[in-house]
């Protein structure tokens, strides 16, 4: 972290390119040598995770900051899919407007790969101007991208952020949180505070201490059960829609409760739906249920009772290619039961997914 977090997210963004080549592709081969450099240079997640634990110090407000993240991705789950569903294969779904055209006949993935590489470069245009650093002992460092913008805001509105501005605007929020906190703690937490001395804390620079000293017990085991948690709920995501578009078994032959094979046989317009309930579902469930919950709970007991969710959403979820469809095969399942189990395990999973990950994030940064 010699460096800061921010290069870091300006290395990572080079997952631009990943996403519009990933739209003229031609095989199995090239998709997966694409998957890999992306993760080679995608580092985001983890890299906005540090940030976030970054600025919000205080504990009793990290289950709120962390809660942004699932949130955002939750708003992107219910755009792309739209967008992407509405994009792919123009040339086949509007024969009298695009039939003609070939670019869209040879790459018909290629329009929502480019809006997502131009989303992208939006955003990293944003993390060159905008963010600044958060680690402790850089935020002071000359930034250019940083500066420009400055520069430009002084330009255009006269008003001139300098350091002296940026260090008053720091002890404000920090008087700000300590009312937030005052306001919000118990009586007893109050009383005990006032008896402290009112002098300010002068800040110091913490001691730098080897690496190895934070891996605790309880560090190892939290660290454990976050990579299980991402190997499964990652492993849901991608075998989602690969088991809506594999195609129906066309023999028919079910020996329920555990023979049959198959998929639903679905379209890539029918998938976006089934995507775009989970983004739905879960904007509202992590906005006015999720705060409620962490409260009263606790986040590992919160983490514990709703991971138990998980089990559960997998054995059903199979079940789909065995529902009753309304066209016979090899078409793809339609109809109210395959909807309403597809609706139902979605539900399932926005109210799994939306106590767990951000309790795993909180109890990995505690």
């Amino acid at each position: 972290m010699r460096d800061g977090v921010r290069p870091l997210t300006f290395k990572s963004l080079n997952v631009v390119i990943g996403c519009v080549a990933f739209g003229f592709i031609t095989d199995f081969k090239q998709a997966l040598a694409l998957r890999i450099l992306e993760g080679l240079v995608n580092g985001n997640v983890a890299t906005v995770r540090t940030m976030v634990s970054e600025v919000v110090v205080e504990k009793r407000f990290q289950p709120h900051a962390f809660l942004l993240l699932p949130i955002s991705f939750n708003v992107a789950a219910m755009a792309s899919p739209l967008m992407a569903g509405q994009l792919a294969d123009l040339a086949g779904k509007y024969p009298d407007k695009f039939g003609n055209n070939a670019f869209l006949k040879a790459w018909p993935y290629a329009p929502p790969a480019i809006l997502s590489g131009s989303i992208m470069l939006l955003a990293f245009f944003a993390v060159l101007l905008f963010l600044e650093e958060t680690l402790e002992p850089l935020k002071d460092r000359y930034d250019p991208g940083v500066a420009f913008t400055r520069r430009v805001r002084y330009l255009l509105f006269g008003t001139k952020i300098s350091t002296a501005t940026r260090a008053g605007h720091e002890d404000a929020t920090d008087e700000e949180m300590s009312h937030m906190i005052t306001e919000y703690s118990d009586p007893s937490e109050r009383d005990s505070e006032e008896q402290r001395s009112p002098m300010k804390a002068v800040k110091t620079t913490p001691m730098i201490l080897p690496t190895r000293r934070m891996f605790t017990k309880n560090m190892c085991l939290t660290l454990v059960s976050y990579a299980i948690q991402e190997y499964h709920i990652t492993t849901y995501n991608t075998l989602w829609t690969s088991f809506l578009s594999d195609p129906v078994d066309k023999e028919g032959k079910l020996k329920l409760p555990f023979f049959f094979s198959g998929g639903a046989g679905m379209k890539p317009d029918q998938i976006m739906w089934s995507l775009f309930i989970v983004g739905m579902m879960g904007l509202p469930t992590q906005l006015f249920i999720y705060p409620r919950i962490s409260r009263r709970l606790g986040t590992l007991k919160m983490w514990r009772k709703f991971m138990l969710g998980m089990p559960l959403l997998y054995f059903i979820v199979p079940y789909i290619a065995a529902m009753p469809s309304t066209t016979p095969p090899p078409a793809g399942k339609t109809g109210f039961v395959v909807w309403f189990l597809i609706i139902l395990v979605q539900i399932m999973m926005v109210g799994t997914s939306t106590f767990v990950v951000p309790a795993q994030l909180v109890l990995t940064n505690l």
